[in-house]
């Protein structure tokens, strides 16, 4: 009866964890509608370029921002790489 238990309680903690990691956060899913986070915690913490430990214990909103300033850099090169 051991031997069945295991597995059952591996695959559970498996699939908890497959769950919270594909969960988005609140910035997450802000990015994703093209719009900033209007959580209070969020907004201060990216006012001092730090990321909001509560909402974002993976730092997930600074790789947002890092994201958006590389395609920002390259439509601003594609641009100028166009010419008039």
């Amino acid at each position: 009866m051991k031997f069945i238990k295991a597995p059952v309680l591996l695959i559970a903690i498996i699939s908890l964890l497959a769950a919270s990691a594909i969960a988005e956060t609140c910035c997450e899913k802000a990015a994703a509608g093209g719009k900033e986070c209007k959580n209070k915690c969020c907004i201060a913490a990216h006012k001092e370029g730090k990321s909001c430990s509560k909402c974002n214990p993976n730092k997930e909103d600074l790789k947002l921002k890092k994201t958006e300033k590389i395609s920002a850099k390259s439509e601003k090169s594609a641009k100028s790489s166009k010419g008039p």
